[in-house]
C-alpha cells in the first residue's frame, strides 16, 4: 500500500520557497458544488501576484479552456485530459493552441466516440452525455454526477467497461467519465507543456512545481510528480487510488484550496 498523505501543515518550507508553477485540477478542487467562490479565485490571485504561474489542469473542453486562458489570471491551460494545452500572450492577443493529436486523427476518433456514447447512454440508465460536450475537440464526456445521478459505482464501472471494450483510454473524475483515443493523459500533457516552453525535463522541475487535484484522474500526477496535494474530498476515492497525493487538506474542493494557497504563500513569505 503507498504512504497515507501528509496533512497540509508538513508541507516542505523548500518548495514553498522555490516554487514556480501550480498545476490545479479545476472541478471539486477549485470550484465548490459547481461553482468558484470569492475566496478559490482570489487564491488564484495571490499566486499569480506572488509570481508562481497558475496552469489549470482540467478534464473539461476546448471551449471552456479558450475562455480560461483568455481571462483567468493564469499562465496556461491544459484540458480534456490532455488532449491539449493553450497558452493566451495578452500582449500581442495571441493564443497558442498545442494538440496531441493531429486534426484529421481527432475528427476520425470523433465519429468513433459519438457512437460510443449513445451506445453508453442507451446501456446504463441514467447516464448522459455531459452538458459541455459540444464544445469538446477530442474526448467523449459521460456525466454520472453533475446533471444526473448521482450514479452508483456498479454504474461508473460499467461505462468504464464499456469504454475500455471499445479501445478507449478513461478515467473517473467527481463528475464525468471522460475517454479518449490517443496515448496522452493529464501527465504527459504536462510534461509536453514544460518540455516545449521551457527546454527543460520534468526531472528538472520535480521541487519547483505542484500539483493539486481531488479525484481518479488526477492519479498519473500522483504517481509521478514528486509534490502533489489534495483537497479533503479525496476521501471519497481513496479506497479506488493505487497513488495517493503527497499531502492532503483539512477541508474540501475550494476550501481546501484555499487552505492549501494560504499554506504555501505562508510558508514562502517566511523564508
Amino acid at each position: 500500500m503507498p504512504d497515507k498523505p501528509l496533512e497540509i501543515r508538513n508541507i516542505s518550507e523548500e518548495l514553498c520557497k522555490n516554487l514556480e508553477f501550480v498545476f490545479t485540477d479545476i472541478d471539486d478542487t477549485v470550484t465548490t458544488d459547481g461553482i468558484i467562490s470569492a475566496y478559490a479565485f482570489n487564491a488564484i490571485w495571490e499566486l499569480y501576484k506572488n509570481g508562481i504561474k497558475v496552469i489549470p489542469v482540467t478534464g473539461r473542453p476546448a471551449g471552456w479552456c479558450d475562455h480560461i486562458a483568455r481571462m483567468w489570471p493564469v499562465y496556461a491551460v491544459i484540458g480534456e485530459n490532455g488532449a491539449f494545452y493553450f497558452m493566451y500572450n495578452r500582449s500581442e492577443r495571441k493564443m497558442k493552441r498545442r494538440f496531441f493529436l493531429e486534426e484529421s486523427e481527432r475528427e476520425e476518433n470523433g465519429k468513433k466516440l459519438i457512437s460510443l456514447g449513445e451506445r453508453i447512454v442507451r446501456e446504463v440508465p441514467g447516464s448522459r452525455i455531459a452538458a459541455d460536450q459540444p464544445f469538446r475537440f477530442s474526448d467523449l464526456a459521460i456525466d454520472y454526477s453533475e446533471d444526473t445521478g448521482p450514479l452508483g459505482k456498479e454504474e461508473v464501472s460499467k461505462i468504464c467497461s464499456i469504454m475500455k471494450a471499445a479501445g478507449a483510454k478513461c478515467k473517473v473524475s467527481s463528475i464525468h467519465v471522460n475517454c479518449w483515443y490517443g496515448n496522452y493523459d493529464k501527465l504527459e500533457c504536462l510534461k509536453r507543456f514544460l518540455k516545449e516552453n521551457s527546454g527543460k525535463d520534468l526531472g528538472y522541475f520535480q521541487e519547483r512545481i505542484l500539483f493539486i487535484g481531488d479525484s481518479p484522474n488526477d492519479e498519473p500526477m500522483f504517481k509521478e510528480l514528486q509534490n502533489t496535494i489534495a483537497v479533503s474530498n479525496i476521501n471519497n476515492f481513496m479506497e479506488d487510488l493505487k497513488y495517493y497525493p503527497k499531502y492532503i487538506t483539512t477541508r474540501p474542493s475550494g476550501e481546501g484550496f484555499q487552505e492549501a494557497v494560504e499554506m504555501i504563500l505562508a510558508r514562502r513569505r517566511r523564508s
